[in-house]
């Protein structure tokens, strides 16, 4: 039987807030009590210089949470960050509400990664990153068909390819969306033959404190949020083109270790927004030991309360909650499995690559009363990683775009 996927929310906060900059030398330390900040006990934070010649700030942080298991923080810059990024020092869900931040403070508030609020006077450690900074405007992307399509192949294409994946075989795309029969369930597309040879970016993480790098509209996150043994570095090129070469044993309670994504953040846009994600992904060719889901993942509503997930691609996975039915889009039939605050869609066949109907899974769970408030903060795509067996493994993503109304 397969290890049951435990249920669990990530360190991510909305792009909006989202940010990665160099570290500041001198960490910073803030004792917040409710509702009334404090000023920051160096005088560093207070004078730092760096806002006005850096695009962004990082250091390490630490507050007293309240009885709302938050705390308001003086920042000290004297101007307000167009994005902050705040990442536990353990498995904690961070998030930073953008209406209680300016040009002195900023509201940030801590739940444990069951969901759960801390006790009033829990010491909170954590690094923040600031950006002062607007990112550059993302690529227009081109209007969404209503059936599955192959990637397009990038126009410019390095000379060598990661030497620890191996592109699948290319199949025919489905020409229909009607419901496949047992005869004709359409395949996967292949990946674009892209790869990230000298990456731009790169970080190593063996803990849960991983770091992410903004890319225009796009954040490409080495997302640690539940990992303590495994290494997982990732190297990026752009937030279409990465990759993580990921060592992980197989942990005792045999639950996801870590989530590296690219994602767009919104600010609580209305779902039918959003119509559509290009996608390519390429897991390791032979690993036996590997158990692993390559997936969308959507917040729905507020918070961390609600979670859509959609995985095309499972290697020895089980969703939480129970198997409730199945549901054909766009040619593709995927299980759906659902408990309180979280659903996921399995698809039946391994999809590679392809363009994903998003408005389908999302106009779904409005139907069956799953998304009470139609909105969402943030979608990514990624691997939910559990073991590679303690062997270096390779996931590289040559493709992620949103289309949007």
């Amino acid at each position: 039987m397969p290890p049951t996927r435990t249920a669990r929310s990530r360190i991510v906060v909305p792009a909006v807030f989202l940010a990665m900059g160099a570290l500041v030398a001198a960490p910073i330390a803030v004792q917040a009590a409710k509702d009334s900040p404090v000023a920051a006990t160096t005088a560093s934070a207070a004078t730092d210089s760096t806002a006005s010649t850096l695009p962004s700030v990082g250091r390490v942080e630490s507050c007293v949470l309240d009885s709302n298991s938050g705390c308001t923080v003086v920042h000290g810059f004297g101007t307000k960050p167009v994005a902050i990024t705040a990442t536990g020092a353990g498995p904690s869900i961070l998030s930073i509400d953008p209406t209680q931040t300016n040009d002195k403070t900023y509201r940030l508030r801590a739940l444990s990664r069951n969901g759960d609020r801390y006790a009033a006077g829990t010491k909170l450690r954590y690094t923040a990153h600031y950006d002062f900074v607007q990112a550059p405007a993302q690529p227009t992307t081109p209007t969404p068909t209503s059936s599955p399509t192959a990637t397009s192949t990038p126009t410019t294409t390095p000379t060598s390819s990661p030497t620890t994946t191996s592109t699948p075989t290319a199949t025919s795309t489905p020409t229909t969306t009607s419901t496949p029969t047992a005869t004709s369930t359409p395949t996967s597309t292949s990946s674009p033959s892209k790869s990230c040879t000298s990456p731009v970016w790169t970080t190593t993480s063996s803990n849960n404190q991983g770091e992410g790098r903004t890319f225009g509209s796009y954040y490409v996150h080495n997302n640690m949020w539940n990992n303590d043994n495994g290494t997982y570095t990732l190297g990026a090129c752009s937030w279409d083109n990465w990759w993580v070469d990921v060592t992980q044993p197989l942990p005792g309670d045999k639950g996801v270790q870590a989530y590296p994504n690219v994602h767009k953040d919104y600010a609580d846009v209305p779902l039918s927004k959003i119509q559509s994600a290009k996608f390519a992904a390429t897991t390791p060719a032979n690993c036996p030991s590997c158990i692993y889901n390559v997936a969308f993942d959507a917040w729905i509503g507020d918070g961390l309360n609600n979670e859509l997930m959609i995985w095309t691609d499972n290697k020895g996975q089980v969703p939480a909650g129970s198997k409730v039915g199945t549901v054909t889009f766009g040619g593709f039939t995927y299980d759906v499995w659902h408990q309180n605050g979280y659903t996921a869609y399995v698809s039946q066949v391994t999809q590679k690559a392809g363009t994903m109907p998003l408005a389908d899974f999302f106009n779904d769970m409005v139907k069956r009363g799953w998304a009470p408030k139609a909105t969402t903060w943030q979608v990514d795509f990624g691997v939910e990683v559990v073991s590679t067996g303690n062997t270096k493994q390779r996931f590289s993503f040559t493709d992620f775009s949103i289309q949007e109304n």
